[in-house]
Order: structure tokens, then sequence, then C-alpha cells
């Protein structure tokens, strides 16, 4: 129903109570409307933002992993490099002579660039006879230096751990 009231003076239609009442509650659902929209909004920016951050940590810990790896590779060839270079330390010395004790670490540091090896390869690589290193070996076989392993007929030798 729309009155006619008159207010200083202009002419306008008037309106009621209930239609008032009805634009104000229609007022403040759309205010909550956009306070709700807003909310939906940081919502899925929060998502977004968990969503982006989780692979990142994925790949954080894959990378983590690999370099892991690598430095574990770095340490063991560093401490590879340092045993082929230090010269090793022949705890009954005093049964050797200043030749065999030299010999003897060269041999140990054959070893431990090889792993192991034969009277016959050690023979080409020092330039003594088989039976010579066979010698040398059976000397620090005796001073719990080197062990041997068969590996079918042929006797190889390699540092005790």
């Amino acid at each position: 129903m729309v009155l006619l009231k008159r207010e200083k003076g202009f002419d306008h239609p008037s309106i009621s109570r209930e239609e008032i009442l009805m634009g104000a509650s229609l007022e403040v659902l759309r205010e909550l409307r956009e306070k709700v929209d807003k909310l939906y909004l940081k919502i899925a920016e929060l998502e977004k933002k968990i969503d982006e951050r989780i692979p990142e940590k994925v790949v954080t810990e894959r990378v983590f992993k690999e370099e892991i790896v690598d430095s574990e590779d770095i340490v063991r060839r560093i401490t590879d490099s340092i045993k082929s270079i230090t010269r090793p330390l022949i705890a009954s010395k005093a049964q050797l002579s200043i030749v065999e004790s030299r010999r003897i670490e060269k041999i140990i540091s054959l070893l431990q660039e090889h792993g192991k090896l034969s009277s016959v390869q050690l023979s080409r690589m020092i330039g003594l006879s088989r039976t010579r290193c066979n010698e040398y070996f059976k000397k620090m076989e005796q001073l719990g230096l080197v062990e041997g392993v068969m590996v079918g007929k042929e006797k190889y030798y390699k540092l005790k751990e």
C-alpha cells in the first residue's frame, strides 16, 4: 500500500513499515552474502597456498635425499683419496728392514686403490717377481695387515678390515 505523505514541502509516495523492514532485511542479506563470498575467496586462496607449498616440501625432501647421497659419495671419494696419499702405519716395523717396510707400504697403498690383488698382478705393478710378491703377501698376512681370498684357483689378497 502506497500512501502519499507530505514532508518538507515535497510530495512523494510513502512506504509502509513492512516494506521498509523488508528492504532493510534485503540489505542485511546482501551484506551477509558479500561477507560470505569474501570468506569463500579467502578459503580458496588458502587452499591454493597449501597446495603450492606441499609439492615444494616434497621436492625439497627429494632434493635433500639426493644431496645426502651425493655428499656420502663425496666423503667416500675424499677418504679414498686420503688413504691412497697417506702412508699406512705398520705396527711391527721393528721386524722389517727399511726396504721391506717401504715396499709393504707401497703394497698397502696399491691394495687401498685396487681392493684386492694377486701376486702376479702385484709383480707387474711394482716390478718384482711373482715369488717375491708372494713372500711379501705372506709376511703381511703374518703381521695381520692382509688376508687371502680364494677366487677360483687364484689367491688374491686384500687389506684386513
